[in-house]
């Protein structure tokens, strides 16, 4: 009966996915090089699988959200209902030529579903000059009037792999604005991006100043462009012959604003004097060890404490090698992420706890903790080290102490039967179970009853299915927690037998999944500003939305981290989010 449900509930599984549908279209195919391609992908059917976006290298790719329409509809009394995701992008080519938009992807019900591919023609257009004084006219000066203007400024030009780099976008204006600008950030790609505080306002030389920024870390060496920043703002436009009425009631316009791309030369780590444990930390950071107890037992857990804090990319840090003895059985590390942003610099620190369990008594040192990471300030390799512990460890009892010396008992002999003379004269044949009845034996009972069970097995699989119809959300969410552990256990034994990017790409999986069926929506296609939102509102510890949008970061970071970071512990990183996940489960997410 379980079989034939679940292959009912496979069937229809597998009949839903089939109505999907992936359609893209642009607003335009030809455009010039200046100008900027909207794309929309929209998502079709009955549930809303995650999309994936192919690499389009030819444009610069910028997100614009998601939104979801749902439709429903009565045939023959039976109701139906559609849902369609909707992502919106917008490209702006690097230069002329003809290009295509791949397709965009969807898995379900074990097929892909692909959009067609989209042909788009670019243009050699005005120089950006021209083209920007012809966007601003109508009384607005442009960049080079000193009105309104944007400029993307970085702190330094040329920096080390994984080198902090704060990059500050300046909006400069005199003008009455009649509306809130809107703002596309630069292209930073082979960079990873850190948002600082929240933008500063201020006055500066007669110009109201609004400035953001960012910290970009680069993950390899070679020359890099930080691409155009752009702003849209609306400005008053006086009516006709500039008389008071005009004034008052006259119309806006749309002006775009952009920047100038800026370039950045990344120099690799040096060779010379380069540990070989060295795992790609670059900034200056210390180190600290402690352990919760000093007075213990033999096969007594320890915790051991390891911090490291300091200046720099502290995402990056990977979990210091301890040099342990056999005198200690070692247990998996956990770690946490701590990050400041005071006065608009990355700091902060990583904290990784062991549990180690004494084996021997007797005085027992765990040997300095040592860490090495790159000073670009002084363009050396630095070691950091930890001040040596002794714990004073006493004789516990032993495991098998109460077993080891018990004697053995003798086993009864019982009675032995040698020889049976009597036979016994067997009753005439009937409908018998063993030495019952047949309709007194519990056989019988469960043969009469099965039909009025199967019955009630089919009406309950029916209302279950219904329920789960009706309420799809919070289906998903109730089973979140549960489907995520199960996905992750797998995991442990895998990850010394895939390789790393798949690990990685899994266990993000795992974990955007959870996240999105705790919230109803796709996390694949939020950005972490709005998942953080969404979390904010449903969690009420503080910090944890903070923590559950850093395990992104994280997981992502680690999935494009320098070549010198391919030593970070992926096993750390499974323990972090099952902790993470246990604890948005425990707040009630």
């Amino acid at each position: 009966m379980k079989k034939l449900i679940l292959a009912l509930i496979l069937f229809a599984g597998a009949a839903a996915s089939d109505d999907i549908s992936v359609t893209s279209a642009v607003d335009k195919n030809s455009i010039d090089s200046g100008d900027r391609i909207a794309l929309q992908v929209t998502v079709s059917g009955s549930s809303s699988p995650a999309l994936k976006a192919p690499q389009m290298n030819d444009f610069n790719v910028y997100a614009g959200g998601q939104r979801t329409q749902s439709s429903f509809s009565f045939v023959n009394g039976k109701m139906t209902s559609s849902t369609s995701v909707i992502y919106d992008y917008t490209l702006n080519p690097k230069g002329p030529g003809k290009f295509t938009i791949p397709p965009f992807t969807v898995e379900a019900g074990g097929k892909t579903y692909k959009s067609a591919p989209i042909a788009v023609e670019v243009a050699k257009g005005v120089p950006p000059q021209t083209q920007q004084a012809a966007r601003q006219d109508g009384g607005v000066q442009n960049a080079g009037g000193n009105d309104l203007f944007v400029r993307v400024d970085l702190n330094k030009n040329k920096v080390y792999v994984n080198e902090p780099v704060t990059m500050t976008f300046g909006f400069y204006n005199r003008v009455n604005l009649a509306g809130q600008p809107q703002y596309t950030p630069p292209d930073t790609t082979g960079f990873w991006k850190e948002d600082l505080p929240p933008q500063i306002n201020s006055s500066r030389n007669g110009y109201n100043v609004v400035e953001l920024k960012t910290a970009l870390f680069p993950a390899s060496p070679g020359q890099y462009t930080v691409g155009i920043a752009s702003l849209v703002c609306a400005v008053p436009v006086r009516g006709q012959g500039d008389d008071f009425f005009g004034g008052f009631f006259g119309s806006t316009k749309n002006v775009r604003l952009d920047s100038k791309p800026v370039q950045v030369t990344v120099l690799p780590l040096p060779d010379e004097g380069k540990p070989a444990d060295f795992s790609g930390t670059v900034g200056r950071f210390g180190i600290s060890a402690t352990v919760d107890k000093r007075d213990v037992k033999t096969n007594d857990a320890v915790t051991l404490t390891v911090g490291i804090s300091g200046t720099g990319n502290v995402k990056s840090i990977a979990e210091p090698k301890l040099l342990l003895s056999d005198e200690f059985k070692k247990y998996e590390t956990v770690s946490d992420l701590n990050i400041n942003k005071d006065n608009y610099e990355v700091k902060g620190s990583k904290v990784f706890k062991t549990v180690l369990v004494p084996r021997k008594a007797g005085k027992l040192t765990i040997s300095p903790v040592k860490y090495t990471y790159f000073d670009p300030a002084d363009k050396k390799y630095r070691t950091i080290s930890s001040d040596p512990i002794t714990i004073n460890v006493a004789q516990g009892p032993k495991e098998d102490a109460g077993y080891a010396n018990l004697p053995s008992m003798p086993q009864a002999e019982g009675i032995r039967v040698f020889d049976s003379d009597i036979r016994f004269i067997k009753p005439a044949g009937r409908y018998t179970y063993g030495r019952a009845l047949l309709y007194r034996s519990p056989v019988y009972l469960i043969i009469t009853l099965f039909p009025f069970f199967a019955w009630l097995s089919i009406l309950g699989s029916r209302k279950l299915k219904s329920s789960r119809e009706e309420n799809a959300a919070s289906f998903k969410a109730s089973r979140a927690y549960s489907r995520a552990l199960k996905s992750l256990k797998p995991l442990q034994t895998a990850a010394q037998k895939i390789k790393r990017e798949e690990f990685l790409g899994r266990l993000e999986a795992v974990y955007s999944e959870y996240i999105g069926n705790k919230i109803n929506r796709p996390a694949a296609g939020l950005s972490l500003g709005e998942i953080k939102e969404i979390l904010s509102g449903k969690l009420k510890e503080a910090g944890l939305a903070e923590s559950a949008v850093g395990v992104f970061e994280e997981l992502h970071f680690q999935r494009y981290a320098p070549a010198g970071s391919e030593n970070k512990d992926i096993n750390a990183l499974l323990c972090s989010v099952k902790e993470l996940i246990t604890k948005l489960e425990k707040a009630g997410l």
